[in-house]
């Protein structure tokens, strides 16, 4: 396949989603006030998860038409392709890091743990358990659900933990294929916000922030058996910028273009620097330090040329999980689908279109996800009021 035909697809791929996106933002009542409130957001945060979760999107389909191509998944046939979707994920690190820490520091350490993880199982747990269902339906109806007994129920139960516990094979069936495996994330997220109360009143005001964050890192890896630190030491980078720009100065000095441009050439850099380290499929450090100038910059509030506050971006932003955990499900949709109709062997131009049509499709019904599933739960976490009169 040639690298070419993956690129242009993949890039109409993001101008249908973002083009889609835009639609959204302007034509529902709903996202129109979504957009236009800030409530104390951080915006170019918003418009950074947007685009975190368009880089998975994006990688995913890429390793999706390769799937269709050759039968073999994990090879996007591109060298960018490929580290989009870990790229993607560090961000998503980064961002909880920084975010979570802001708030830690914001309450001298006082962290009310039964609120913070209210909180969480507030925003994760509706989204998640509807995504699952999904899961659930596709692979009984792929497989006949033989798959669906006594003998399974250790794995079955693990399931319904949110994704604090990492999904297995049930039997001969992998629900991994059904959604691109991505709650695999979720599992580190979880430990994070289990821990960080107690690693707040530790830290905040109390001993030096480094040899604590090294603590930090030992639990972590007490927590994940395997030693892999990397998802771990993305958070703690995230919660570092958060400690870094909480000097105005550092702030103001980051927030014009020429910081966004030294950004960009530096992160390039890297990337050629580095480039024998970036070819593997999951998060590395090597592609952490890549993305590290980007982040830090955008968290310190630069736009990169407004890109990041762009209504669409941001609309993206708001539906950032649901794109997230969906769109794996509408890839392997169609790609069952041209299986079954015995259509495998299209040109990659049609092969594109459907993907780009259940990319479209998927983006507007996670603005429904979002609106109907997410948003009523949020509402009640973070006491938000709902604009009267929405429409979708």
């Amino acid at each position: 396949m040639e690298p070419l035909g993956i690129l242009a697809g993949s890039a109409a791929m993001i101008l249908a989603i973002v083009a889609t996106a835009a639609i959204i933002a302007r034509r529902s009542l709903f996202y129109q006030h979504e957009v236009a409130t800030s409530n104390n957001r951080e915006l170019t945060l918003d418009g950074l998860r947007g685009l975190a979760a368009l880089m998975v999107a994006t990688h995913h389909s890429a390793l999706c038409r390769t799937w269709l191509a050759t039968g073999q998944w994990g090879d996007a046939h591109s060298r960018v392709l490929q580290l989009f979707g870990p790229a993607g994920v560090i961000f998503f690190f980064m961002l909880t890091g920084y975010l979570f820490w802001g708030k830690a520091r914001a309450a001298s350490g006082r962290m009310n743990p039964l609120k913070l993880w209210r909180g969480r199982l507030y925003r994760i747990a509706p989204l998640y358990l509807f995504s699952l269902l999904l899961v659930l339906i596709f692979a009984t109806v792929e497989t006949s659900g033989q798959w669906l007994t006594p003998q399974n129920w250790q794995a079955l139960a693990r399931l319904f933990s949110l994704g604090l516990m990492s999904w297995q094979n049930i039997g001969p069936v992998s629900l991994n294929e059904y959604n691109a495996g991505v709650v695999w994330t979720l599992n580190y997220e979880w430990y994070f916000y289990l821990t960080l109360p107690f690693v707040a009143w530790l830290i905040v005001g109390r001993i030096i922030f480094g040899i604590n964050l090294t603590v930090y890192a030992l639990i972590l890896a007490g927590f994940w058996l395997d030693f892999q630190l990397s998802p771990g030491l993305f958070l703690i980078v995230g919660m570092l910028c958060s400690e870094l720009l909480a000097s105005q100065s550092l702030r103001a000095t980051l927030q014009g273009s020429l910081a966004a441009v030294t950004a960009l050439l530096t992160s390039a850099m890297l990337a050629a620097v580095c480039q024998d380290d970036l070819g593997a499929v999951i998060p590395t450090d090597s592609l952490g330090l890549v993305c590290l100038p980007i982040f830090a910059v955008a968290a310190a509030g630069n736009s990169f040329f407004s890109i990041l506050t762009h209504p669409a971006i941001r609309c993206l932003g708001a539906i950032s999980f649901s794109l997230y955990l969906l769109h794996g499900i509408a890839f392997k949709l169609v790609a069952h689908s041209l299986k079954t109709a015995g259509l495998t062997n299209l040109s990659s131009f049609e092969c594109w279109l459907m993907l780009i049509a259940a990319a479209c499709a998927t983006t507007g019904m996670c603005a429904l996800t979002y609106r109907w599933i997410e948003f009523p739960f949020l509402s009640k976490s973070h006491k938000k009021a709902a604009p009267e009169k929405p429409s979708n």
